[in-house]
C-alpha cells in the first residue's frame, strides 16, 4: 500500500488558506455560535429599510466584542488548532486522492468544439462525479477535527474547558472527551448533514458552471466567473445543511450548548432540521451584518417586542 508523502515544499495556496483562517477565525467563532442558536445579547428595536419595525440582533462584529468582554482576546480563538488542522488534512487527502485518481486532462478549444453534446454531458458527468467522491473522502476523513472545532467553540455558552483546555489546543482533551462521552462514533457527529450540503454544493455548483458556460455564454472571458457565481447559488442553497450538522455536533455532547435551553433534544439530524425548518431557524448565522429576530414577537402601536415567558403569565402569579 502507498505511503502518505508530504509534500517537499509548503504550498503557498494552503499557507494562504491557512493564514487567511487565522486571520478571520474570530467572525467563525461567533458564526457557529449564532448558528447552534445561542444569542446572549438582547434584540434591539429598529425598523427596517422599508420602515416596518423590527428587532435587530447583533452582527457578528458586535458579537466579537460582546466574546472578548467576557474572555479576553483568548476566547475569540477558540478552536482554532483542529480548524487549521482540518484544513491540512484535507489539503493532503484531497492530494493523495489526485494521485491515486488523476483528473481528466484538460481539452483545447478546438478539441472541446469536435465533442457533440453527449461527449460533453458524459465528460461533465465523469468529472463531476469523481469531485464528489474528492469530496466525500476529504469530508469523512476530517470530521473529527470538524467536531472538535465545534465543540470548543461551543464550550463558550457553558464556559467548560473539555476542549480547549490543554497544550495542543484542546486537540487531545477534546477527543478523550468526546469518546468519554459518546463513544469513537462520537468523532463523526454530524457528518450526515455536513456531507450531504458540501457533496450537494460540488454537484451543482459544477451543474450549473457546466449549463451556463455550455448553453448560455460564449464569451471566453465571462465564463471565467461562472465558478464564483455557481459557488455561491449552491452554497447559499445548501446552507441550511451547515447549520444542522453543527447543531448535531454538538447535541448530546455533554456541554451545555447540546442540551434545554439551550438546544432542544433532537433524536437525529432529520428531528433537527424538521424542528428548524418550523421555527424558520435554517439561515441563521448566514448573514454577519444585518440580523433579525425571528422567534415571537409583539407589535404594540409602533413598538414591537419579543415575547417573553413573564408575558405569558397571569397577573396574579396564578394559573
Amino acid at each position: 500500500m502507498d505511503k502518505l508523502e508530504l509534500p517537499q515544499e509548503f504550498p503557498s495556496g494552503l499557507a494562504l488558506k491557512l493564514g487567511t483562517t487565522m486571520v478571520f477565525h474570530p467572525l467563525e467563532v461567533s458564526k457557529v455560535l449564532m448558528q447552534l442558536g445561542h444569542e446572549p445579547i438582547a434584540p434591539r428595536r429598529t425598523k427596517t429599510l422599508m420602515g416596518k419595525p423590527a428587532l435587530a440582533l447583533p452582527s457578528a462584529f458586535q458579537y466579537c466584542g460582546y466574546i472578548r468582554k467576557r474572555e479576553g482576546l483568548l476566547g475569540l480563538w477558540r478552536g482554532l488548532t483542529p480548524r487549521l488542522s482540518s484544513i491540512i488534512v484535507q489539503n493532503l487527502t484531497a492530494t493523495k486522492f489526485d494521485e491515486l485518481f488523476p483528473p481528466e486532462a484538460e481539452l483545447t478549444e478546438e478539441e472541446e468544439r469536435q465533442l457533440n453534446d453527449e461527449e460533453k454531458i458524459q465528460k461533465f458527468v465523469r468529472m463531476t462525479l469523481r469531485d464528489m467522491a474528492n469530496k466525500t473522502v476529504c469530508v469523512v476523513i476530517s470530521q473529527p477535527l470538524q467536531v472538535l472545532t465545534i465543540r470548543a467553540i461551543a464550550e463558550f455558552v457553558g464556559g467548560e474547558q473539555k476542549y480547549s483546555g490543554d497544550l495542543t489546543g484542546g486537540m487531545v482533551s477534546g477527543i478523550v472527551s468526546t469518546v468519554n462521552e459518546n463513544g469513537i462514533l462520537g468523532l463523526w457527529s454530524g457528518l450526515f448533514p455536513r456531507l450531504i450540503g458540501e457533496v450537494s454544493m460540488v454537484a451543482v455548483s459544477s451543474a450549473i458552471t457546466f449549463l451556463v458556460n455550455t448553453y448560455v455564454l460564449q464569451d471566453k472571458e465571462m465564463k471565467k466567473f461562472t465558478g464564483n457565481f455557481a459557488g455561491f447559488i449552491s452554497q447559499s442553497l445548501f446552507y441550511p445543511f451547515q447549520v444542522v450538522g453543527n447543531c448535531m455536533t454538538v447535541s448530546r455532547s455533554g456541554l451545555a450548548a447540546g442540551y434545554p435551553p439551550f438546544m432542544p433534544m433532537y433524536i437525529n439530524w432529520i428531528d433537527c432540521l424538521s424542528h428548524l425548518k418550523s421555527q424558520n431557524q435554517l439561515k441563521r448565522g448566514s448573514s454577519l451584518l444585518f440580523r433579525y429576530y425571528t422567534g415571537p414577537q409583539v407589535i404594540v402601536g409602533d413598538r414591537i417586542m419579543p415575547v417573553t415567558a413573564n408575558m405569558l403569565k397571569s397577573p396574579g402569579g396564578g394559573v
